[in-house]
């Protein structure tokens, strides 16, 4: 057998051939009174590897076909199980007698699925690497290894190693780039590709320069990288959707606009990028062009959807509503149809009346049907028809006793009748049902803060952090609350730090994150965090008080004179305290 993994193809017909005659042979001893018994003759070494390379390959193909297959393949766990360890052993004496590179690989990819998988399997590289030294892919492949268990920096240090001993392997060097993106180490990473000589360089690898500069904020460089790489290999298309991409972020939406257009018009694999151009032509207040854009596109529901609610977002309804006919466009009508036009009807045409006969098109068997009852409960409630809407409310919490939705909604809907106890009462039923739950508990908090009660919110609102500690607005209000009372700042600003990482457009939580800083006495990350701030919620009347606050402590007058009067502006709920403020700059 030569040293590559697939027999030549006269060796594997000579073992077959052997095979089929020993078999011809002891049948036709069988068939004869006076033949002598047969002992069968033993393979020869190459024909015990070529038949255990068959036995490998019949048993990998009947696991892919099984993979294939999914919930059709008739083959058991058990059955899987056993050939995958007949598969291993075929592989494992090919590897003992004639190893090779190609085999190692083989063997990681056959046990990953394995209970003990990515163990396995870096075992079996680290073995390929002690009997080939240094070899690429293997390396490679041990490093990818670590990356999909999570464990970036292990993989990084495989790299190293290897880049140590090879430092000319331009390719090993560009990898080791994007897994030091892939772990955020975007700096590192920068350094790592820029040690490839700028002659030698790759497509990828300037692309792959371009995004780690895009992502260090460095935006006149990135679209230098990026362009080059464009320049490159014109059919790149990734790089010319991070190209556009960067150029959104350096608020160029001209050149955006064109390289979006540039990039659709070589066929939709990118879906995002007609709708980011989409977006963008809203940013530009061409909703023609957006739509015509949108028409333009694929029929499938998702992307109508996507598009539908950008012009929604944006205020364009009878856009929004030529885009959303796109679902008829197969004589079938969707649930999701009916809704949006409703939302349209409610929030574009101001009418509430036409909007519940869109709702009510919507059957009770679609997977929309509790989020029809809880919008007619709405458009009831807004009509002054409070006791329907409450009737339709305490409906859906029979109909789905298990949705948090229709608790909230009747505890709201009695609040705003005036009824704090029936509210307080509803939100207790649904954590009687649902214990612990979240959304509930929250709700509850919020409710008795405004009651007063915020000793009792806030306990209830540290047992959501406790048990659910990626909830983002209990860890801002326990956070923010902690910075009101003056105490825990430390512990505070971790808590609406970690808030902002998990939901970081909320201008909310971000105003949370200034006050903090504020009560630190931190004035430059306050004052960084509030605009972040304003950006987002521009209506908010304490949100701009915090930020009239700030740029007083930093002595910016004039700023904060702004901050005090928009607070006045949006209706502050003390706004002779606010008066005080603005006379004592």
């Amino acid at each position: 057998m030569t040293q590559s993994t697939r027999p030549a193809f006269h060796a594997v017909m000579t073992a077959l051939l052997l095979l089929l005659s020993l078999a011809v042979l002891s049948a036709c001893a069988a068939g004869s009174a006076t033949a002598p018994a047969s002992q069968g003759r033993p393979l020869t070494d190459e024909a015990q590897l070529n038949y255990d390379y068959l036995v490998y390959q019949d048993q990998l193909q009947r696991l892919q076909r099984h993979s294939a297959e999914g919930a059709q393949s008739p083959l058991t766990k058990d059955e899987v199980k056993e050939i995958t360890a007949r598969a291993e052993k075929a592989l494992d004496r090919l590897l003992a007698e004639n190893p090779t590179p190609e085999l190692y690989l083989e063997k990681a990819g056959l046990v990953w699925s394995d209970p003990a998988g990515p163990a396995k399997a870096r075992q079996a590289l680290k073995d390929g690497l002690d009997a080939f030294p240094d070899n690429q892919l293997l390396t490679i492949y041990l490093a990818n290894s670590y990356i999909l268990d999570n464990r970036a920096d292990a993989a990084i240090d495989v790299m190293d190693d290897y880049l140590a001993k090879k430092p000319d392997d331009l390719q090993a060097r560009e990898r080791l780039g994007q897994m030091l993106m892939d772990a955020g180490k975007d700096a590192q990473a920068l350094d790592a590709l820029k040690l490839i000589p700028a002659d030698k360089r790759s497509a990828d690898s300037v692309y792959a320069i371009g995004r780690a500069q895009g992502n260090l904020g460095m935006r006149n460089a990135a679209i230098a990288s990026l362009k080059k790489a464009v320049a490159m290999d014109s059919s790149f298309t990734e790089a010319l959707v991070e190209l556009a991409y960067q150029y959104e972020l350096a608020r160029d939406y001209v050149a955006a606009e064109k390289t979006y257009t540039r990039i659709i018009a070589q066929g939709d694999a990118f879906p995002e990028a007609r709708l980011r151009l989409i977006n963008l032509n809203l940013k530009l207040n061409n909703p023609a062009r957006a739509l015509d854009v949108t028409l333009k596109g694929p029929r499938n529901k998702s992307f109508i959807l996507d598009a539908v609610l950008m012009f929604l977002n944006d205020g364009f309804y009878a856009q929004g509503s030529t885009a959303l006919d796109m679902l008829t466009s197969d004589g079938q009508i969707p649930a999701e149809y009916y809704f949006y036009k409703a939302v349209i009807a409610n929030e574009g045409e101001n009418d509430p009346k036409k909007a519940l006969g869109f709702l009510d098109k919507v059957k009770k068997d679609d997977r929309l049907y509790p989020h029809a009852l809880r919008f007619k409960a709405q458009l009831l409630n807004g009509m002054g028809r409070e006791a329907e809407a409450l009737t339709i409310a305490r409906q859906g919490r029979d109909a789905y006793p298990d949705a948090t939705i229709f608790y909230i909604l009747e505890s709201a809907l009695l609040r705003g009748k005036g009824d704090d106890a029936g509210a307080e009462k509803a939100l207790k039923d649904g954590l009687a049902r649902l214990k612990g739950d979240p959304e509930l508990t929250y709700e509850l908090a919020m409710l008795l803060e405004t009651k007063g009660r915020r000793a009792e919110g806030l306990a209830l609102m540290e047992a959501v952090v406790r048990n659910h500690p990626d909830h983002s607005n209990a860890l801002n209000y326990v956070g923010y609350t902690l910075a009101k009372e003056n105490r825990d700042l430390d512990r505070a600003l971790v808590l609406v730090q970690k808030a902002a990482l998990l939901d970081p457009e909320n201008g909310y939580i971000l105003d949370s994150v200034a006050w903090v800083h504020y009560k630190l006495k931190d004035y430059k990350s306050a004052w960084e965090n509030i605009n972040y701030a304003v950006d987002i919620v521009e209506d908010d009347p304490t949100v701009w008080e915090h930020y009239g606050d700030i740029a007083k402590a930093l002595g910016k007058t004039a700023e904060a004179r702004s901050g005090y009067k928009k607070s006045l502006k949006y209706k502050t709920p003390h706004p002779e305290a606010i008066q005080r403020k603005l006379k004592a700059l």
